[in-house]
């Protein structure tokens, strides 16, 4: 994972603009190392940082560093839309429709997928970081346990 000063600085080469609110948003992101609801990244800051952003403005922060393919958003279901720095490789989530749980799998399942799109199609694709509906073993074999 790439440390806050490493992306801002890839960011300044890039000619972005890094305000106060942009840097302590990348480092909030980077510091918890996991996936943050705009809430909690809200209270991260507040507590933590004593730093008084609006959920707006840290929308509008993650929406900027989406664009520029430093954050992903995801869907987590039940947990929520969540934001997290972009990982080198991406890893994607597999999440359980009936008890929720969530499995990490690694980006290499997607290879072929986006090969044969490039090949084909010509599109390339950006698939940083995806959650993946269904059941998990546990809970696709309760179909196959008999009725009682």
């Amino acid at each position: 994972m790439r440390t806050p000063d490493e992306i801002m600085s890839q960011l300044e080469d890039q000619g972005e603009r890094l305000t106060i609110q942009r840097r302590v948003v990348i480092e909030a992101l980077a510091a918890c190392g996991d996936h943050m609801t705009i809430q909690d990244i809200h209270a991260y800051l507040s507590q933590t940082q004593g730093v008084a952003l609006s959920e707006t403005t840290i929308y509008r922060i993650l929406e900027w560093l989406k664009r520029l393919r430093i954050a992903a958003q995801t869907d987590m279901g039940a947990a929520g839309i969540v934001y997290a720095l972009i990982d080198n490789p991406p890893h994607h989530h597999l999440i359980c429709l009936r008890c929720g749980r969530v499995v990490d799998i690694d980006d290499s399942y997607f290879a072929a997928m986006r090969r044969k799109l490039k090949e084909d199609l010509g599109f390339i694709t950006r698939i940083d970081h995806m959650a993946i509906y269904g059941e998990c073993e546990q809970c696709a074999g309760l179909d196959d346990e008999p009725a009682e």
